[in-house]
């Protein structure tokens, strides 16, 4: 094996360790669950739209579709507007899922914890937070 497929596999090996990191710190539910949460069947076109129209987040772990619980508004039966907006925001500004993943699980300044405990409290604006996040810097 030649030195840059050695830094090739070593690039690769630390990717998937940090994406196994991230994910283990987020709880995360299965598709079933999550059609629960949205009082959706298997058969319902709506539900298998979400993620391939990049309303919903989710996640292949061990082999199936792991969905971040923080996402849903389950009192309502729906992904939370205020997620989809931020993701809205996240794709259009070619952020990957796992980038936006780790931000919402990362403590931020303007929040008592992570952006996704943020998503509990409707007076919380995560969505401010993530466009400044997201806004390019200017230096003059």
């Amino acid at each position: 094996m030649s030195r840059k497929q050695r830094m090739t596999a070593r690039c690769r090996a630390r990717h998937r360790a940090l994406r196994r990191q991230i994910l283990s710190g987020v709880k995360m539910i299965r598709g079933a669950e999550a059609r629960a949460i949205l009082g959706q069947s298997d058969a319902c076109p709506s539900w298998s739209s979400l993620p391939k129209e990049g309303r919903l987040l989710r996640f292949r772990v061990a082999g199936t579709w792991r969905y971040p619980v923080f996402q849903f508004d389950s009192a309502n039966r729906r992904v939370d507007p205020r997620f989809v907006e931020i993701l809205v925001a996240a794709r259009a500004a070619e952020w990957s899922d796992f980038r936006l993943l780790n931000w919402m699980m990362r403590p931020h300044l303007d929040f008592d914890g992570v952006p996704a405990d943020g998503l509990q409290d409707p007076g919380t604006d995560v969505l401010a937070a993530f466009l400044r996040q997201i806004e390019p810097e200017r230096h003059g």
